[in-house]
């Protein structure tokens, strides 16, 4: 009868605080009910790890923080058969163990939101071990995590920033960003983050004439475009005297702006005014219930004023044009004590949508 001798299969690299399992083959028509794994270190060539492992199963388990990470090692492997003997030992498969990289995005914002249509996606890798990129790529998902495009595996020549433009991103909807490694040592790993693109499309409006030229047989046009975008502003507060300049609301963290009950935000001097589209983002929280919390006007409060209400489950923007009022109701959503959530009011052509999206 042919001696049965197991295989070990190749040991990709892995974390050794976390373990990882040894997988072999064998042929022979005994039954195998244990197999004992020998590691050794190769720099020492001493024994750090024997076990025997009672399974029927063609596998070994190597348990956590039993190694270092950062070494060399070299592994073998032996049978053990159902008449209580042993087979040879298999041939040794030199593998190492690494800490796990830390893989990172940052061309998205704290939010989950990007700020244009054509992004250049940049990943930030580290690794305790120096351990350097070989390669990498990102991926595209949709809202339900299904693939749209994977793109080019590209050498990433040592660099811990890694990128990649993506263009023809809609505005609004959700997607899925991942960013694949493969280190020069055979680590893979990959990080996977949700982001939504949120910016403004420019209008553009313009008059076309035509002009038919009897004397050339032939129809002349002509056009002018003007292109219509916004300019952000800051919030200032709404005071009872002409100085629109002023700014003493008091801040959080240099970030958050706290907004009394009775003295709502007012966006002043934005470009658009005098056109209908625009939109508007606010981040909020904690804001009271029943009370006006921002308003959009011109300086010298002339044309069309937007306030904007808050209630417990609802944002109502109010209108006001040559005394006629008109009102526009978000979405229902919950907005608890200390959750953060942005209030997006998009302008198209005098008609107001205002969404509410949780953060």
């Amino acid at each position: 009868m042919a001696e049965i001798v197991p295989i070990l299969l190749n040991i990709e690299p892995w974390d050794s605080e976390k373990g990882t399992n040894l997988y072999f083959s064998y042929t022979g028509s005994k039954q195998a009910v244990g197999n004992k794994v020998v590691v050794t270190e190769v720099d020492t060539n001493e024994i750090v790890y024997s076990f025997e492992y009672v399974s029927f199963e063609r596998t070994h388990p190597l348990p956590p923080r039993e190694f270092v990470n950062g070494k060399t090692y070299k592994a073998k492997l032996q049978v053990k058969l159902s008449d209580g003997t042993y087979s040879p030992f298999s041939n040794e498969v030199v593998f190492k163990t690494f800490k796990t990289p830390v893989l990172d995005i940052i061309s998205i914002d704290g939010q989950g939101y990007v700020y244009n249509q054509d992004i250049t996606f940049e990943a930030t890798y580290s690794q305790a071990n120096g351990e350097n990129v070989k390669s990498y790529k990102f991926s595209l998902y949709d809202e339900n995590e299904d693939l749209i495009k994977d793109y080019p595996l590209r050498d990433a020549n040592a660099s811990s920033h890694l990128t990649e433009v993506i263009s023809g991103l809609e505005k609004s909807v959700c997607y899925f960003i991942e960013c694949s490694i493969e280190t020069v040592n055979g680590v893979t790993w990959s990080h996977r983050e949700r982001f939504i693109p949120m910016y403004i499309v420019p209008s553009v409006n313009g008059l076309i004439q035509t002009v038919n030229d009897e004397d050339n047989g032939v129809i002349r046009i002509t056009t002018n475009l003007k292109q219509i975008t916004g300019t952000q502003v800051k919030g200032t507060p709404k005071v009872d005297d002409d100085n629109y300049d002023s700014n003493n609301y008091e801040y959080i963290d240099d970030e958050w702006v706290v907004i009394p009950s009775d003295r709502p935000i007012i966006f002043q001097g934005l470009s658009m005014n005098k056109a209908s589209d625009f939109v508007l983002k606010l981040w909020c929280k904690n804001l009271p219930d029943d009370k006006m919390f921002a308003e959009v006007s011109h300086p010298n409060h002339e044309d069309v004023t937007l306030e904007l209400w808050k209630y417990s489950d609802k944002i109502i923007a109010v209108k006001n044009m040559n005394g006629i009022t008109a009102r526009y109701r978000s979405n229902t959503f919950p907005m608890p004590k200390g959750k953060e959530f942005m209030v997006y009011v998009k302008v198209i052509e005098h008609r107001i949508d205002i969404q509410i999206k949780g953060l």
